[in-house]
Protein backbone atom coordinates (compact mmCIF):
# COMPACT_ATOMS: atom_id res chain seq x y z
CA UNK A 1 0.00 0.00 0.00
CA UNK A 2 3.04 2.55 0.94
CA UNK A 3 3.36 2.31 -3.13
CA UNK A 4 0.32 4.41 -3.45
CA UNK A 5 1.60 7.85 -1.28
CA UNK A 6 5.01 7.48 -2.85
CA UNK A 7 3.04 7.48 -6.60
CA UNK A 8 1.02 10.69 -5.75
CA UNK A 9 4.15 12.39 -3.82
CA UNK A 10 6.51 11.54 -6.71
CA UNK A 11 3.87 12.61 -9.26
CA UNK A 12 3.17 16.04 -7.46
CA UNK A 13 6.97 17.03 -7.80
CA UNK A 14 7.22 15.95 -11.32
CA UNK A 15 4.17 18.02 -12.27
CA UNK A 16 6.08 20.91 -10.39
CA UNK A 17 8.79 20.19 -12.50
CA UNK A 18 6.77 20.21 -15.87
CA UNK A 19 3.98 21.86 -15.00
CA UNK A 20 4.64 24.67 -12.87
CA UNK A 21 3.69 25.57 -9.47
CA UNK A 22 -0.36 26.07 -10.09
CA UNK A 23 -0.52 22.38 -11.36
CA UNK A 24 1.12 20.61 -8.28
CA UNK A 25 -0.74 22.81 -6.53
CA UNK A 26 -4.30 21.48 -8.05
CA UNK A 27 -2.28 18.03 -7.79
CA UNK A 28 -2.25 18.24 -3.96
CA UNK A 29 -5.47 20.07 -3.31
CA UNK A 30 -7.13 16.94 -5.16
CA UNK A 31 -5.14 14.08 -3.58
CA UNK A 32 -4.83 15.11 -0.31
CA UNK A 33 -7.45 12.84 1.53
CA UNK A 34 -6.06 10.35 -0.02
CA UNK A 35 -2.52 11.14 1.73
CA UNK A 36 -4.03 11.31 5.07
CA UNK A 37 -4.87 8.15 4.68
CA UNK A 38 -1.63 6.66 5.32
CA UNK A 39 -1.17 8.80 8.32
CA UNK A 40 0.43 5.66 10.04
CA UNK A 41 2.64 4.55 7.64
CA UNK A 42 5.90 5.72 7.60
CA UNK A 43 9.46 6.12 5.51
CA UNK A 44 11.83 5.32 8.00
CA UNK A 45 11.06 7.87 11.16
CA UNK A 46 9.14 9.89 9.75
CA UNK A 47 5.75 9.20 8.41
CA UNK A 48 4.08 9.87 5.15
CA UNK A 49 1.87 13.06 6.24
CA UNK A 50 4.52 14.68 7.64
CA UNK A 51 7.23 14.26 4.73
CA UNK A 52 4.44 15.66 2.49
CA UNK A 53 4.29 18.61 5.57
CA UNK A 54 7.97 18.84 4.88
CA UNK A 55 8.08 18.79 0.88
CA UNK A 56 5.40 21.54 0.70
CA UNK A 57 7.35 24.56 1.89
CA UNK A 58 9.67 23.59 -0.65
CA UNK A 59 8.03 23.08 -3.56
CA UNK A 60 6.28 26.51 -3.11
CA UNK A 61 9.29 28.19 -2.08
CA UNK A 62 8.82 30.99 -4.24
CA UNK A 63 5.80 32.04 -2.69
CA UNK A 64 7.25 33.82 -0.10
CA UNK A 65 8.40 36.09 -2.21
CA UNK A 66 5.05 36.64 -4.10
CA UNK A 67 3.38 37.17 -1.02
CA UNK A 68 4.06 40.91 -1.48
CA UNK A 69 1.96 41.43 -4.40
CA UNK A 70 -0.58 40.97 -1.71
CA UNK A 71 -2.06 43.81 0.90
CA UNK A 72 0.14 44.10 3.70
CA UNK A 73 -3.06 44.06 6.30
CA UNK A 74 -3.53 40.06 5.11
CA UNK A 75 1.07 39.77 5.26
CA UNK A 76 0.44 41.26 8.90
CA UNK A 77 -2.24 39.04 9.60
CA UNK A 78 -0.75 35.89 8.59
CA UNK A 79 2.50 37.13 10.97
CA UNK A 80 0.35 37.53 13.92
CA UNK A 81 -1.61 33.94 13.82
CA UNK A 82 1.69 32.13 12.88
CA UNK A 83 3.01 33.91 16.44
CA UNK A 84 0.37 32.77 18.29
CA UNK A 85 1.21 29.45 17.15
CA UNK A 86 4.81 29.56 17.43
CA UNK A 87 6.19 32.02 20.41
CA UNK A 88 7.04 29.51 22.69
CA UNK A 89 8.56 27.03 20.36
CA UNK A 90 12.16 28.15 21.45
CA UNK A 91 11.05 26.84 24.58
CA UNK A 92 10.52 23.52 23.56
CA UNK A 93 13.15 22.55 21.44
CA UNK A 94 15.11 21.20 24.75
CA UNK A 95 12.22 19.24 25.82
CA UNK A 96 11.14 17.78 22.40
CA UNK A 97 13.26 18.50 19.88
CA UNK A 98 11.88 16.26 16.98
CA UNK A 99 7.91 17.46 18.37
CA UNK A 100 9.28 20.84 18.05
CA UNK A 101 10.47 20.68 14.26
CA UNK A 102 7.58 19.28 13.31
CA UNK A 103 5.43 22.03 15.08
CA UNK A 104 7.76 24.71 14.01
CA UNK A 105 7.26 23.03 9.59
CA UNK A 106 3.24 22.95 10.57
CA UNK A 107 3.38 26.63 11.16
CA UNK A 108 5.23 27.43 8.22
CA UNK A 109 2.91 25.31 5.98
CA UNK A 110 0.35 27.22 7.69
CA UNK A 111 1.74 31.13 7.14
CA UNK A 112 2.64 29.80 3.25
CA UNK A 113 -0.86 28.94 3.16
CA UNK A 114 -2.23 32.59 3.39
CA UNK A 115 -0.92 33.17 0.02
CA UNK A 116 -1.02 30.03 -1.83
CA UNK A 117 -4.89 30.43 -2.84
CA UNK A 118 -4.89 34.05 -3.25
CA UNK A 119 -1.75 34.18 -5.38
CA UNK A 120 -2.72 31.46 -7.48
CA UNK A 121 -6.03 31.92 -8.24
CA UNK A 122 -5.76 34.78 -11.10
CA UNK A 123 -8.87 34.20 -13.21
CA UNK A 124 -12.17 32.58 -12.85
CA UNK A 125 -10.43 29.31 -15.04
CA UNK A 126 -7.98 29.53 -11.69
CA UNK A 127 -10.82 29.18 -9.57
CA UNK A 128 -12.59 26.58 -11.33
CA UNK A 129 -9.78 24.35 -11.66
CA UNK A 130 -9.33 24.88 -7.68
CA UNK A 131 -13.20 23.70 -6.63
CA UNK A 132 -13.21 20.87 -9.33
CA UNK A 133 -9.87 19.70 -7.13
CA UNK A 134 -11.88 19.98 -3.64
CA UNK A 135 -14.65 18.39 -5.18
CA UNK A 136 -11.83 15.35 -6.31
CA UNK A 137 -10.29 15.95 -2.96
CA UNK A 138 -13.91 14.51 -1.32
CA UNK A 139 -14.77 11.38 -3.64
CA UNK A 140 -12.32 9.27 -1.99
CA UNK A 141 -13.49 9.61 1.64
CA UNK A 142 -17.01 9.48 0.50
CA UNK A 143 -16.59 6.13 -1.22
CA UNK A 144 -14.93 5.15 1.71
CA UNK A 145 -18.06 6.20 3.74
CA UNK A 146 -20.68 4.09 1.16
CA UNK A 147 -18.24 0.88 1.25
CA UNK A 148 -18.34 0.82 5.22
CA UNK A 149 -22.35 1.83 5.04
CA UNK A 150 -22.91 -1.15 2.45
CA UNK A 151 -20.54 -3.93 3.93
CA UNK A 152 -20.76 -3.33 7.37
CA UNK A 153 -16.80 -2.99 7.84
CA UNK A 154 -15.14 -0.63 9.72
CA UNK A 155 -11.55 -0.23 9.87
CA UNK A 156 -11.05 1.99 12.89
CA UNK A 157 -12.64 0.65 16.13
CA UNK A 158 -13.81 4.59 17.40
CA UNK A 159 -17.07 5.33 19.28
CA UNK A 160 -18.38 7.78 20.63
CA UNK A 161 -21.88 7.94 23.13
CA UNK A 162 -22.51 4.14 22.10
CA UNK A 163 -22.48 5.20 18.55
CA UNK A 164 -19.86 3.62 16.18
CA UNK A 165 -18.38 6.11 13.85
CA UNK A 166 -17.66 5.75 10.63
CA UNK A 167 -13.97 7.54 10.05
CA UNK A 168 -12.60 4.65 7.25
CA UNK A 169 -9.16 4.78 6.78
CA UNK A 170 -8.30 7.60 8.38
CA UNK A 171 -7.00 8.18 12.51
CA UNK A 172 -10.12 9.74 13.83
CA UNK A 173 -13.53 11.73 12.81
CA UNK A 174 -12.06 15.03 12.18
CA UNK A 175 -10.52 14.27 8.53
CA UNK A 176 -14.14 12.74 7.26
CA UNK A 177 -16.19 15.50 8.39
CA UNK A 178 -13.70 18.19 7.37
CA UNK A 179 -13.25 16.52 4.03
CA UNK A 180 -17.27 16.43 3.74
CA UNK A 181 -17.59 19.95 4.88
CA UNK A 182 -15.22 21.26 2.61
CA UNK A 183 -17.06 18.99 -0.15
CA UNK A 184 -20.35 20.84 0.55
CA UNK A 185 -18.49 24.37 0.48
CA UNK A 186 -16.72 23.81 -2.92
CA UNK A 187 -19.89 22.88 -4.65
CA UNK A 188 -21.64 25.71 -3.07
CA UNK A 189 -19.06 28.38 -4.38
CA UNK A 190 -19.35 26.32 -7.88
CA UNK A 191 -23.21 26.33 -7.86
CA UNK A 192 -22.39 30.79 -6.84
CA UNK A 193 -20.13 31.34 -9.20
CA UNK A 194 -20.79 29.36 -12.28
CA UNK A 195 -23.79 26.84 -11.94
CA UNK A 196 -23.58 23.28 -12.94
CA UNK A 197 -25.66 23.85 -16.31
CA UNK A 198 -24.80 20.23 -17.79
CA UNK A 199 -26.49 17.31 -16.91
CA UNK A 200 -23.51 15.50 -16.11
CA UNK A 201 -22.27 17.83 -14.07
CA UNK A 202 -25.28 18.19 -11.92
CA UNK A 203 -25.65 14.61 -11.54
CA UNK A 204 -22.20 15.05 -10.33
CA UNK A 205 -23.08 18.12 -7.87
CA UNK A 206 -25.66 15.53 -6.64
CA UNK A 207 -24.00 12.74 -5.92
CA UNK A 208 -21.15 14.87 -4.29
CA UNK A 209 -23.50 17.00 -1.67
CA UNK A 210 -25.48 13.34 -0.99
CA UNK A 211 -22.47 11.63 -0.36
CA UNK A 212 -20.88 14.55 1.66
CA UNK A 213 -23.98 14.68 3.87
CA UNK A 214 -23.79 11.02 4.62
CA UNK A 215 -20.29 10.95 5.20
CA UNK A 216 -20.21 14.13 7.89
CA UNK A 217 -23.77 12.30 9.21
CA UNK A 218 -21.88 8.83 9.70
CA UNK A 219 -18.79 10.08 11.56
CA UNK A 220 -21.56 11.06 14.21
CA UNK A 221 -19.40 14.55 15.37
CA UNK A 222 -21.33 17.32 17.62
CA UNK A 223 -19.14 19.70 15.82
CA UNK A 224 -20.27 18.67 12.37
CA UNK A 225 -23.47 19.17 13.30
CA UNK A 226 -23.27 22.33 14.76
CA UNK A 227 -20.98 23.57 11.60
CA UNK A 228 -24.17 22.74 9.13
CA UNK A 229 -26.49 24.25 10.75
CA UNK A 230 -24.65 27.87 11.39
CA UNK A 231 -24.20 27.05 7.57
CA UNK A 232 -27.96 26.47 7.12
CA UNK A 233 -29.04 29.75 8.94
CA UNK A 234 -26.13 31.91 7.17
CA UNK A 235 -27.50 30.48 3.53
CA UNK A 236 -30.93 31.15 4.48
CA UNK A 237 -30.18 34.58 6.04
CA UNK A 238 -28.17 36.16 3.09
CA UNK A 239 -29.87 34.31 0.58
CA UNK A 240 -31.66 36.26 -1.96
CA UNK A 241 -33.78 33.21 -3.08
CA UNK A 242 -34.23 31.57 0.48
CA UNK A 243 -36.77 29.41 -1.13
CA UNK A 244 -34.87 28.07 -3.57
CA UNK A 245 -31.89 27.79 -1.10
CA UNK A 246 -33.98 26.07 1.23
CA UNK A 247 -35.36 23.76 -0.90
CA UNK A 248 -31.24 22.84 -1.45
CA UNK A 249 -30.92 21.89 1.85
CA UNK A 250 -33.68 19.71 2.29
CA UNK A 251 -32.94 17.89 -0.72
CA UNK A 252 -29.64 16.96 0.90
CA UNK A 253 -31.12 16.31 4.38
CA UNK A 254 -33.61 14.13 3.03
CA UNK A 255 -31.45 11.99 1.55
CA UNK A 256 -30.26 11.14 4.76
CA UNK A 257 -33.91 10.79 6.42
CA UNK A 258 -34.48 8.33 3.06
CA UNK A 259 -31.60 6.12 3.58
CA UNK A 260 -31.73 5.90 7.47
CA UNK A 261 -35.31 6.78 8.47
CA UNK A 262 -36.21 6.90 12.00
CA UNK A 263 -32.56 5.93 13.05
CA UNK A 264 -31.46 9.76 12.05
CA UNK A 265 -33.75 11.35 14.88
CA UNK A 266 -32.33 8.51 17.56
CA UNK A 267 -28.69 8.87 16.55
CA UNK A 268 -28.84 12.55 17.36
CA UNK A 269 -30.89 12.32 20.43
CA UNK A 270 -28.31 9.91 21.49
CA UNK A 271 -25.34 11.44 20.15
CA UNK A 272 -26.63 14.97 22.25
CA UNK A 273 -27.72 12.52 25.26
CA UNK A 274 -25.30 13.80 27.19
CA UNK A 275 -26.05 17.87 26.48
CA UNK A 276 -29.58 17.14 26.77
CA UNK A 277 -29.24 15.42 30.20
CA UNK A 278 -27.55 18.54 31.47
CA UNK A 279 -30.33 20.63 30.50
CA UNK A 280 -32.60 18.61 32.11
CA UNK A 281 -31.36 17.79 35.45
CA UNK A 282 -30.24 13.97 34.94
CA UNK A 283 -26.78 15.26 34.29
CA UNK A 284 -24.87 17.29 37.53
CA UNK A 285 -21.52 17.47 35.77
CA UNK A 286 -21.10 20.33 33.31
CA UNK A 287 -17.92 18.54 32.36
CA UNK A 288 -19.63 15.19 31.45
CA UNK A 289 -20.65 17.09 28.44
CA UNK A 290 -19.17 17.40 25.32
CA UNK A 291 -17.74 14.04 24.78
CA UNK A 292 -16.46 14.82 28.22
CA UNK A 293 -14.18 17.76 26.89
CA UNK A 294 -14.88 19.58 30.27
CA UNK A 295 -12.71 16.73 31.96
CA UNK A 296 -9.72 17.77 29.63
CA UNK A 297 -9.47 21.61 29.98
CA UNK A 298 -10.24 20.91 33.79
CA UNK A 299 -7.22 18.86 34.01
CA UNK A 300 -4.87 21.10 31.29
CA UNK A 301 -6.59 24.56 32.97
CA UNK A 302 -5.21 23.32 37.00
CA UNK A 303 -1.82 22.08 35.03
CA UNK A 304 -1.45 25.61 33.86
CA UNK A 305 -2.42 27.60 36.81
CA UNK A 306 -0.74 25.35 39.62
CA UNK A 307 2.32 23.10 38.01
CA UNK A 308 3.75 25.17 35.38
CA UNK A 309 5.95 28.13 36.32
CA UNK A 310 5.06 32.15 36.14
CA UNK A 311 8.09 32.14 32.87
CA UNK A 312 6.32 29.81 31.04
CA UNK A 313 2.85 30.87 32.15
CA UNK A 314 3.58 34.16 30.23
CA UNK A 315 5.64 32.77 27.12
CA UNK A 316 4.31 28.97 26.90
CA UNK A 317 7.06 25.82 27.24
CA UNK A 318 6.82 25.39 23.28
CA UNK A 319 4.85 21.78 23.82
CA UNK A 320 1.71 20.62 21.96
CA UNK A 321 -0.93 18.90 23.85
CA UNK A 322 -4.35 17.07 22.72
CA UNK A 323 -5.94 20.37 24.82
CA UNK A 324 -9.08 19.80 22.60
CA UNK A 325 -9.73 23.82 22.57
CA UNK A 326 -7.50 25.73 20.37
CA UNK A 327 -6.91 28.73 23.27
CA UNK A 328 -6.50 26.40 25.72
CA UNK A 329 -3.67 24.84 23.39
CA UNK A 330 -1.91 28.14 22.58
CA UNK A 331 -2.09 29.35 26.03
CA UNK A 332 0.03 26.23 27.39
CA UNK A 333 1.79 25.96 24.23
CA UNK A 334 2.60 29.65 23.68
CA UNK A 335 1.75 31.31 27.05
CA UNK A 336 -0.30 34.53 28.07
CA UNK A 337 1.30 36.60 24.98
CA UNK A 338 0.49 33.77 22.40
CA UNK A 339 -3.16 33.65 23.22
CA UNK A 340 -2.88 37.96 23.06
CA UNK A 341 -1.56 37.46 19.46
CA UNK A 342 -4.59 34.43 18.78
CA UNK A 343 -7.38 36.90 19.80
CA UNK A 344 -5.22 39.94 17.70
CA UNK A 345 -5.69 38.11 14.97
CA UNK A 346 -9.11 36.60 15.70
CA UNK A 347 -10.63 40.51 15.96
CA UNK A 348 -8.80 40.76 12.57
CA UNK A 349 -10.26 38.36 10.91
CA UNK A 350 -13.88 39.38 11.92
CA UNK A 351 -13.28 42.61 11.27
CA UNK A 352 -12.15 41.93 7.34
CA UNK A 353 -15.42 39.10 7.26
CA UNK A 354 -17.48 42.27 7.24
CA UNK A 355 -15.05 43.80 4.50
CA UNK A 356 -15.88 41.23 2.05
CA UNK A 357 -18.10 42.08 -0.65
CA UNK A 358 -21.94 41.58 0.89
CA UNK A 359 -22.24 39.66 -2.26
CA UNK A 360 -20.55 36.77 -1.00
CA UNK A 361 -19.90 37.56 2.63
CA UNK A 362 -21.86 34.24 3.48
CA UNK A 363 -19.03 32.08 1.95
CA UNK A 364 -16.43 33.95 4.78
CA UNK A 365 -18.93 33.76 7.76
CA UNK A 366 -19.34 30.19 7.23
CA UNK A 367 -15.70 29.19 7.07
CA UNK A 368 -15.15 32.00 9.80
CA UNK A 369 -18.11 30.01 11.60
CA UNK A 370 -16.26 26.88 11.13
CA UNK A 371 -13.00 28.02 12.41
CA UNK A 372 -14.87 28.83 15.40
CA UNK A 373 -16.85 25.51 16.46
CA UNK A 374 -13.87 23.77 15.79
CA UNK A 375 -11.72 26.23 17.89
CA UNK A 376 -13.89 25.21 20.61
CA UNK A 377 -13.48 21.33 21.60
CA UNK A 378 -10.78 20.80 18.36
CA UNK A 379 -7.76 21.99 17.82
CA UNK A 380 -7.85 23.66 14.23
CA UNK A 381 -4.03 25.06 14.46
CA UNK A 382 -2.30 21.53 14.00
CA UNK A 383 -3.84 20.74 10.74
CA UNK A 384 -2.11 23.03 7.87
CA UNK A 385 -4.19 22.11 5.35
CA UNK A 386 -7.48 23.17 7.28
CA UNK A 387 -5.71 26.67 7.93
CA UNK A 388 -4.64 26.62 3.79
CA UNK A 389 -8.31 25.76 2.98
CA UNK A 390 -9.81 28.28 5.04
CA UNK A 391 -7.35 31.70 5.64
CA UNK A 392 -6.56 31.15 1.90
CA UNK A 393 -10.29 31.03 0.21
CA UNK A 394 -11.22 33.27 3.06
CA UNK A 395 -8.77 35.83 1.95
CA UNK A 396 -9.44 35.33 -2.04
CA UNK A 397 -12.95 36.60 -0.80
CA UNK A 398 -12.02 39.22 0.53
CA UNK A 399 -9.13 40.41 -1.75
CA UNK A 400 -10.63 38.95 -5.69
CA UNK A 401 -14.45 39.70 -5.05
CA UNK A 402 -14.79 40.25 -8.97
CA UNK A 403 -13.81 36.39 -9.37
CA UNK A 404 -16.92 35.25 -7.57
CA UNK A 405 -19.41 37.95 -8.79
CA UNK A 406 -18.86 38.03 -12.04
CA UNK A 407 -20.55 34.85 -14.04
CA UNK A 408 -19.50 32.89 -16.71
CA UNK A 409 -21.01 30.12 -18.70
CA UNK A 410 -19.43 26.64 -18.67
Amino acid sequence: MIIIPVIILVALVLVRIQKGLFAAFLVFVATKSIIDMFWDVKIGPVSIMAFQGMLIPVIFLPFFKQKKILPKSWINSASVYVTALSFGLVWGLGASPLATFETLVLNINIYLGFFLIPVFIQNQQHLKQFLFAMMLCGIFPILVSIFQLQTGITFQDRKTIGLTRYVGLYHDAFPVRFYGLMTLFSVLLYQFTFKFRRLLFKGFAFFLVSGAFLSVYLVFSKAAVAVLGLWTVLLLVFSKSRIKQGFSILIGLSVIFLVFRDAVSSNIEQLFSKEIGYQSGQVTDARYTLAGRGYIWDNYWQFWLYEQSTFFQWLGDGLVRPAHNEVLRVLLANGIVGVLFLVAFILSMIRKSFKIHKTIKVFGLMLLGMYFIDSIGLVPGVYYYYNILVWGIFGTLLMKPQLFIKQKKV
